[in-house]
């Protein structure tokens, strides 16, 4: 057994000072990212300063935002391409989905499901990254006539002219 250069209350003393390298939670052993930003959610400023964990680069922020934003674009697809077939099939079934479905738009339901399942996926929980996201989404949503009028040769692959020319003429910035 290796005898140690130092005394109890010197190691006491370096792990007061916030200078160790990792955190631990006890009975558990090492901090996740998640247990220590709980932690330091609670605690004092100077505390936040001593964290250990490595911050998220400012990539996260336009992933929330384009996340956002292409949710309501694939919610928009599906809606369109799958919506006929699921309500058929749901006939077939012996489901009346027009009492079930109601007024609900499906389009923006779809889109704030898969928002929301993306965000618990990918983590973006911060407030940023939530508001961001938020932009993105609302961004998306109403101006999606708009990227259609951008790019329309994008949008030609998955959507049918006649959707693409309705798309075109209620932009509402580039025309």
């Amino acid at each position: 057994m290796a005898v140690s250069t130092t005394t109890f209350q010197q190691r006491l003393a370096r792990v007061n000072s916030g200078r160790t390298t990792c955190w631990t939670v006890p009975g558990q052993g090492l901090a996740s990212r998640s247990d220590e930003r709980r932690f330091l959610s609670r605690s004092a400023v100077k505390m936040r300063r001593k964290s250990t964990q490595t911050s998220r680069g400012p990539l996260i922020y336009l992933v929330a935002l384009i996340i956002g934003a292409s949710s309501v674009i694939a919610a928009r697809w599906i809606d369109f391409t799958y919506l006929d077939t699921a309500l058929a099939f749901a006939a077939a079934q012996g489901v009346d989905t027009a009492s079930l479905l109601g007024n609900v738009p499906t389009a923006l339901s779809l889109a704030v499901l898969i928002s929301v399942m993306a965000m618990l996926v990918l983590g973006l929980r911060s407030r940023r990254t939530v508001a961001l996201q938020g932009a993105g989404f609302l961004g998306a949503f109403v101006f999606e006539a708009d990227l259609v009028a951008f790019a329309p040769a994008v949008y030609a692959r998955f959507y049918p002219s006649s959707w693409i020319n309705e798309m075109v003429a209620s932009a509402s910035l580039l025309s």
